[in-house]
């Protein structure tokens, strides 16, 4: 094996980060984010030799994916095109322009919907399924599971996130914290 020092993981990928400096962040005449960066122009990934001088370039509408949605959500959040291909990443969204930080964080926001249980005011389960009255902190929800058991995860911490049929995500911050009636009614899953 060809080993050298300068060898690692990191070096087999290029992570353009996106700054104050080398992007602008703005909103289509549809209201959709979009993109004007410094940034090598993309062409073929089969190409071996490719020219990666950055030039400024308008990418047009993008997408947004945390990669620690929990952990971290205000860092290293890819920036994507409409096919899922990424174009950069944002080391930290603090770094940003005012402007640039509320375009990304309405689409974050949108996407991550994930309002946080407080009280779980009745929990059933009939035919493998669990149908659930929760107050959030968005009001009060109905919702139903299915394989109850697989559908709650524990995230880290006492923090609990729930899916339920449609795909929709519900979070309980600390599962310890509940009251006593709405621990009650969930204990039987953890």
């Amino acid at each position: 094996m060809n080993e050298n020092k300068n060898d690692n993981f990191l070096d087999l990928a290029e992570i353009t980060y996106l700054t104050a400096d080398n992007s602008r962040f703005y909103r289509t005449a549809n209201g959709f984010p979009a993109l004007e960066a410094v940034l090598p122009k993309i062409t073929d990934d089969l190409v071996a030799e490719q020219d990666k001088t950055p030039v400024k370039q308008d990418l047009g509408r993008v997408f947004f994916h945390r990669c620690f949605p929990f952990e971290t959500p205000d860092e290293y959040i890819s920036v994507l095109n409409k096919d899922g291909r990424e174009y950069a990443m944002i080391r930290d969204l603090n770094s940003l322009p005012a402007e640039a930080q509320e375009i990304i964080r309405v689409e974050l926001d949108r996407k991550y919907l994930c309002p946080t249980v407080h009280k779980i005011k009745s929990l059933k389960e009939k035919l493998d399924y669990s149908f659930w009255e929760v107050e959030t902190d968005r009001g009060d929800m109905t919702f139903s599971m299915h394989d109850t058991y697989r559908n709650i995860a524990r995230v880290g911490g006492g923090m609990l996130i729930i899916t339920d049929v449609d795909g929709n995500r519900y979070r309980i911050e600390d599962v310890a914290k509940l009251d006593r009636k709405s621990f009650k009614k969930i204990e039987l899953y953890l």
